[in-house]
């Protein structure tokens, strides 16, 4: 394996929208925390995970900060990724006046529907999104093995004004005494957008599909071209079809984990290699660090945001993606795509039917049928009886 690249950062004008796509921990850290201290109306806050490390003390302390010079700010985390015990950060914030809550929609469903959402949003026209949390894993720079590889995309124009109208309507529900499921998914529908070459999607646990599961299916029926970077992929056997026929007709090429906390997770991708080496799919594995990235190329369309491409991701968490139709964007990030093969391990049809053995195929099978299916089948069952 080569060293590993530093991967440059990403400036881009679409549609009256300044976009900065940043890569290397410790740049993305500190522009969340410019994006902090510049506040001077408001600070609004949407994460999984928010530890209790030191990077998450000096980013509580940033919102404190905030909040002593007169900035509202408010703070949505979800029960399952940051856990239910009890966080001094927390409880300082909270002092200091920050407005805070779980997104716990009701006790016996809350390691089911969970908030997988990260932003955050000042002063009504700056944003960051991305599949970052608030824990010092998230940023160690390029090559550091322990920590997750992922990106942030900084937005200054509207699209920031709208995301605030949409986290004000889920800070709403989310405070509510009975949170209900289908008032969720009714608010998740309303701001998912359809028009424009710059459209917030957001994605839950809607009977039909939602904003983001939706937009993927035309986008990946219709495209020539598909490039994705994805640290879990477990999708279900039609975007397989789909992703397959892709691979058939022009070309599709996956960079997903070689390295990850889970390695259910990883057996559940491998479970779906064989059928898209069959159909003529590039797959290589990502070696140098874990990998958190959550990206997607469809011919002229960029998608980034929180959502990885599986089942969890596409049909029950509520998620958030930005779709970016800009031709010089997507070549721009297929050129991003094209460094990171350098760091990657080759899966060719001969290499993995190496690794075919029965026992792994097995465990594949398993770690498929855990992610994409009973996890997935459960918690939706679960979730609309409940509600």
């Amino acid at each position: 394996m080569t060293t590993t690249p530093a991967y440059p950062e990403i400036r881009a004008i679409v549609d009256g929208h300044d976009l900065h796509f940043i890569f290397a921990g410790s740049a993305r850290l500190e522009a969340i925390l410019n994006l902090i201290d510049s506040a001077r109306q408001s600070v609004r806050m949407c994460f999984y995970i928010f530890g209790s490390d030191h990077v998450a003390a000096r980013v509580a302390d940033a919102l404190v900060e905030a909040r002593n010079r007169g900035v509202s700010v408010m703070l949505i985390v979800d029960g399952f990724g940051t856990g239910p015990l009890p966080n001094p950060l927390f409880a300082t914030m909270i002092e200091a006046g920050v407005e805070f809550a779980r997104f716990v929609p009701r006790f016996g469903r809350r390691f089911l529907l969970r908030n997988h959402q990260k932003m955050i949003l000042t002063d009504g026209h700056a944003a960051m999104i991305g599949g970052f949390n608030i824990d010092a894993s998230y940023f160690p720079d390029d090559g550091v093995a322990d920590g997750w590889h992922d990106l942030a995309l900084h937005i200054e124009g509207p699209a920031a004004q709208r995301l605030e109208a949409y986290f004000d309507a889920l800070m709403i529900w989310v405070r509510a005494s009975k949170p209900g499921l289908l008032p969720l998914v009714s608010l998740l529908a309303k701001h998912s957008e359809t028009e424009g070459a710059l459209r917030l999607l957001f994605g839950g646990p809607s009977r039909r599909l939602n904003g983001i599961t939706r937009n993927l299916r035309i986008a990946i029926a219709a495209a020539q071209r598909v490039d994705m970077i994805q640290a879990y992929f477990a999708p279900n056997w039609g975007f397989l079809r789909k992703l397959g026929r892709v691979a058939k007709r022009g070309e599709f090429n996956l960079i997903t984990a070689a390295i990850s906390d889970n390695r259910t997770t990883i057996s559940a991708a491998r479970h779906c290699y064989r059928r898209l080496l069959i159909s003529g799919t590039k797959i290589y594995e990502y070696l140098p660090q874990k990998l958190h990235m959550k990206l997607i190329i469809t011919d002229d369309i960029v998608y980034v945001g929180s959502a990885n491409f599986d089942m969890r991701s596409l049909y029950l968490n509520a998620e958030n993606v930005l779709r970016i139709e800009n031709a010089a964007l997507a070549e721009t990030m297929r050129d991003f795509f094209q460094l990171h093969i350098a760091n990657c391990q080759l899966i060719d049809p001969i290499a993995h039917r190496l690794h075919s053995t029965p026992f792994a195929r097995i465990r594949w099978l398993i770690g498929y049928l855990l992610v994409a299916v009973v996890d997935y089948g459960i918690a939706r069952r679960l979730n609309w009886k409940a509600r």
